[in-house]
């Protein structure tokens, strides 16, 4: 047996010198394929389609890949009737055997733009519609605030709701890293799942135009179906937009996704469709001196095209939807002429 011991301490300075080495070694890396990427997007508001192309790509199937001509089966149950609207919790077959559902609230006039409303990190269509005790916390009212302008709104319910609160537990990362293993990503999912639901709408003859707003999670998703799906004719992406490099989550991050898309050129393949972003100054998730980088670069794409498509706002709060409802009007005021 070997004799030879020695205090643990003795390696700490090595274990420390490979922490440190890694930290800049990745440093490194992306310096490095920011300017692969800045290469990369130089063209981006010239040949949007090739980029946006590129980007599902990037995220997986069945962004890519997939297609399914059929309008999705859909299960709808009446909940409850309000002044001037009906509520519906829908229920939509998207991929066999995977079913999205959400709550629809529908206007009884006519003809009506639709606006996507989506929930973030935790939460629910439920809880940002104030079904639970009329709190909505940091959503600050945000459906009903939409729905206060006489539009159609759905919100979906995506893979963040409280597990310990609602007694059904995953691990979105798990199941992330899974659907990269076989070619898709969670993103890539329910990206396409909302675009599913856009397509039932679509068909409606009571719905015109799409709209789409989210908090946090529900601004990045925000953020990426609006750059992919062009039919979303308006947006407001709050609480997220940043640089990834800051915000290194494992399910926004996608194999050299620092060399084609942060969160600039992304927003850019919304262009000339209406986008308003907006980030709290005093965002405790999110720094929003980050948010104001990655807006100036995406002032340096535009240099062309100029920036009368899109909106930036900083406001003086924390990680919330913003109070103010200018942008809501603005988001609507686009999405209703015909």
């Amino acid at each position: 047996m070997m004799k030879y011991r020695e205090e643990i301490s003795i390696t700490q300075q090595n274990k420390q010198d490979y922490v440190d080495g890694l930290d800049k070694l990745i440093i490194s890396r992306q310096q490095d394929m920011e300017k692969v990427r800045k290469e990369y997007a130089k063209n981006i508001m010239l040949e949007p389609e090739k980029y946006r192309e590129d980007f599902k790509k990037m995220l997986g199937w069945p962004l890519v890949d997939h297609h399914d001509d059929l309008l999705p089966s859909v299960n709808a149950e009446i909940i409850a009737r309000e002044d001037g609207y009906t509520i519906y919790r829908m229920k939509f077959h998207i991929l066999d055997g995977l079913e999205m559902s959400g709550l629809y609230f529908e206007m009884d006039e006519e003809k009506k733009p639709l606006v996507l409303v989506q929930h973030g990190g935790l939460g629910t269509p439920e809880l940002i519609s104030a079904f639970y005790n009329g709190d909505t916390r940091n959503y600050n009212d945000m459906l009903e605030r939409i729905i206060a302008h006489r539009v159609h709104a759905f919100a979906p319910q995506l893979l963040l709701w409280d597990k310990e609160k609602f007694g059904v537990s995953f691990e979105r990362e798990n199941i992330d890293t899974r659907l990269k293993r076989v070619g898709s990503s969670i993103t890539a999912v329910e990206l396409y799942g909302l675009m599913r639901i856009l397509d039932y709408f679509e068909s409606k003859d009571n719905v015109s135009n799409f709209g789409m707003v989210g908090l946090s999670y529900g601004g990045f998703y925000t953020l990426f179906l609006s750059a992919i799906d062009k039919r979303i004719r308006s947006a407001i992406s709050c609480s997220f937009f940043n640089t990834r490099d800051q915000i290194t989550w494992s399910d926004w991050t996608w194999f050299k996704s620092a060399e084609k898309f942060d969160d600039a050129e992304i927003a850019c393949m919304v262009y000339p469709r209406k986008l308003c972003i907006e980030i709290g100054t005093n965002d405790n998730l999110f720094d929003v001196t980050y948010g104001i980088k990655s807006y100036e670069r995406v002032l340096e794409l535009c240099n062309d095209v100029g920036t009368g498509w899109i909106s930036f706002i900083t406001f003086e709060g924390t990680h919330e939807f913003c109070k103010d409802d200018a942008p809501i009007k603005a988001l609507v005021d686009e999405i209703s002429y015909l």
